[in-house]
């Protein structure tokens, strides 16, 4: 049997843990949306370049739209894609870099955090280099 002091002890550690717990989850989510932009990136890049390496004649704009249209867990991200603008000839190696910088998703880290310092926006950036077909 509970005595009278214990009364509501149970919802104060529960209002003093929330908060820390509520804090460890969204870092959680933040942490996985970073990592899974960071992977689509490299996607997005290691496709372009497969693109440019096939396709010789293939513009900018055109390993651009590629890369952009292979990842669709980026839409809605202002990502950009660059090729060097170097075409691409036999024995020749193609580079295709994609960079964003992203925001946080919650809007909590983007507030100076534990003197930290603001820890977003952070610039993610893939990179594939693929050697040309001949």
């Amino acid at each position: 049997m509970k005595s009278k002091s214990e009364n509501g002890a149970a919802a104060v550690e529960f209002a003093l843990v929330l908060p820390l717990l509520l804090l460890a989850l969204l870092g959680v989510i933040e942490f996985g949306r970073a990592y899974n932009v960071q992977i689509s990136l490299t996607q997005a890049a290691r496709e372009g370049a497969r693109y440019a390496a096939i396709h010789h004649d293939a513009s900018d704009y055109d390993v651009a739209a590629y890369a952009t249209e292979s990842a669709p867990s980026l839409q809605g991200l202002a990502f950009t894609v660059s090729d060097g603008g170097v075409p691409c000839s036999a024995l020749d190696s193609v580079e295709v870099t994609t960079s964003v910088s992203l925001s946080s998703m919650t809007g909590l880290l983007e507030a100076e955090f534990l003197g930290l310092g603001p820890l977003y926006p952070i610039q993610l950036e893939g990179k594939a280099v693929m050697r040309c077909g001949g």
